[in-house]
């Protein structure tokens, strides 16, 4: 593979390392809780009973999903001036031959019915938002059967505003994004960054609540292009690549990394690698840009791309390069603060995925530090300059790699 990232790939693995601990904490902190993801259900499950409750045929028996980021746990909390997007499927399997307009009007008019929906329901090209402003909303997009259900998943003909239907299938997507998500690569891990400052020398199995290296790298590739876009004067603002595409190609190109056997010392080259890929699955051919919902290839997420009015489509192309280009840089640019040390690797982080989650990952790192300090159990690895823990002077050499460890020595401010 010829590497895109000189200066990343050129890092030593305790850096790496350090950078991936780092990434991790700063993620830690964007992940909904416990308290955010059970109010965030309880809204949609009450608008699917509500809707539910409609005495009209047409919405008997209604069904209604998370689709998207939710589905996928690739959610992060938004920039500090957006609200959550909660993306749902409404599924009316009754709805066989009724027509777009039909679906819409009886679905709109009984949440218009409701006393608390009335004045939180905002058309969109596909369904209706519930908008509870200043905090999140719901995207419901109504669907009925797809002629052949043979397919994997729940094919669906969802309702769009100027097509009348179109073919979607947000579950087969879902299921064989799960599939990939759970293939997990070969890492001869190291003891990692975080985990040498708490001096474990035995790593835990893996807690399955945690995300699978796949979500991970999906939620910074987002929250990078979420960050990106708001810079001042981006010419590509208004084109930035969609969470689907990003989604897309990043489960194939993490698939493909799998499929090749290839082992890896540490997370941080396997994100390297993932992202090297990604565009090499963008399909190109005599109807324009693909890429397709693998559990439905007539669904293409890059359908915009190919717009011709007013140069639409060469838009979004070109401001999905400019953001992966960008990308790359910010990867390069975090493996060369690396060298200045921990407070411009911050730095670094804070411009490339926002400074409050930074800080708050940052909190963290210092204070364990500050521990292993207290403790005795902090050095420094001669010739690389990494933060480790230290255990009678020596760094276990099966874990960090190093022999040669100076004790850093514990502050005693009010003086022995």
């Amino acid at each position: 593979m010829t590497t895109l990232f000189t200066n990343a790939r050129a890092l030593n693995e305790s850096k790496k390392s350090m950078l991936v601990d780092m990434l991790d904490s700063v993620f830690d902190s964007l992940d909904l809780t416990k308290t955010q993801r059970e109010r965030i259900e309880s809204a949609y499950n009450a608008v699917g009973d509500y809707l539910a409750s409609c005495d009209d045929p047409l919405l008997d028996g209604v069904q209604i999903y998370p689709q998207g980021s939710m589905r996928l746990r690739t959610t992060n909390k938004p920039l500090s001036q957006e609200e959550f997007d909660v993306d749902l499927i409404l599924f009316l399997p009754n709805a066989g031959s009724a027509t777009r307009d039909k679906i819409v009007s009886v679905v709109k008019q009984h949440l218009l019915d409701s006393k608390v929906y009335k004045e939180l329901v905002e058309d969109l090209p596909r369904g209706f938002r519930i908008n509870y402003k200043g905090d999140y909303h719901l995207d419901i997009t109504p669907a009925k059967s797809y002629d052949l259900e043979s397919l994997p998943g729940h094919p669906l003909w969802v309702v769009d505003k100027s097509m009348g239907f179109k073919e979607s299938n947000p579950e087969g997507m879902a299921k064989n994004f799960d599939e990939v998500c759970s293939m997990l690569p070969i890492i001869r891990r190291p003891q990692v960054f975080l985990e040498a400052l708490n001096s474990k020398s035995v790593t835990a199995l893996p807690d399955q609540s945690k995300k699978k290296p796949l979500n991970r790298i999906i939620q910074i590739l987002k929250r990078h292009r979420d960050v990106w876009s708001q810079f001042n004067s981006n010419p590509h603002a208004d084109f930035k690549p969609i969470s689907v595409v990003i989604t897309t190609l990043a489960c194939r190109a993490y698939l493909e990394v799998i499929e090749t056997g290839k082992q890896y010392d540490n997370e941080f080259d396997l994100i390297l690698d993932v992202i090297e890929l990604m565009p090499h699955h963008i399909e190109s051919g005599f109807d324009g840009i693909l890429i397709a919902n693998p559990a439905m290839r007539p669904e293409n997420y890059a359908e915009k791309w190919n717009r011709s009015e007013k140069q639409e489509g060469q838009k979004y192309t070109r401001a999905f390069y400019a953001w992966y280009q960008a990308a790359i840089d910010t990867f390069e640019y975090l493996a060369s603060e690396n060298i200045r040390g921990m407070d411009s690797v911050f730095a670094a982080l804070s411009g490339a995925f926002g400074e409050k989650p930074v800080l708050a990952a940052q909190d963290r790192i210092v204070e364990a530090v500050n521990v292993s300090r207290d403790n005795n159990k902090l050095g420094v690895g001669l010739g690389t300059g990494a933060v480790i823990a230290s255990i009678a002077g020596k760094a276990n050499s099966e874990t960090t790699g190093l022999h040669d460890v100076v004790p850093v020595k514990r502050n005693q401010f009010y003086g022995d």
